[in-house]
């Protein structure tokens, strides 16, 4: 355990786009739309300040990994994870592009965050990471998935 430079990259560069959406609020929020519960959004929390706490004292974990597969796969999941937050800037930041899929893949905007943590997880060999992750999987995409189905709803 220790301070990790690269932990702590990972973790900014995947959370950073989240914070798009203080300064950038979206528009037509359906009433009376909530989070599944409060289980799933303790376990949320948990799990973001597990992830962002763990890759961030992850000395041990990533001091001696090799970029390959998994960092590949890492860059490509933010690289799309960042295209879709552009998206839902450039077209007027429509409460339902935050929840609208992407091809095959529901809830897009939490999955591949997601994704991207589990696979750094993979990458430093981190079960600790792993367990925050299972907990912001839980939490996140059942959050998520409510959102996603109130707006299809409405």
């Amino acid at each position: 355990m220790g301070f990790s430079l690269l932990g702590t990259i990972m973790a900014l560069i995947i959370l950073a786009p989240s914070l798009l959406i203080i300064k950038f609020p979206p528009e037509n929020v359906p009433a009376g739309v909530r989070d599944t519960g409060p289980v799933y959004t303790i376990l949320e929390r948990v799990g973001q300040l597990g992830c962002i706490g763990i890759l961030a004292i992850s000395k041990d974990s990533f001091q001696h990994v090799k970029f390959g597969i998994w960092a590949t796969l890492i860059i490509l999941f933010i690289a799309v994870y960042y295209g879709l937050w552009i998206r839902y800037i450039v077209k007027g930041r429509q409460f339902k592009l935050l929840w609208d899929p992407l091809g095959f893949i529901p809830i897009p905007m939490a999955v591949l965050p997601v994704c991207a943590f589990g696979l750094a997880a993979i990458w430093g060999k981190s079960i600790w990471l792993s367990i925050a992750v299972v907990c912001l999987a839980i939490g996140h995409l059942a959050n998520s998935w409510h959102s996603y189905q109130y707006t299809k709803d409405q």
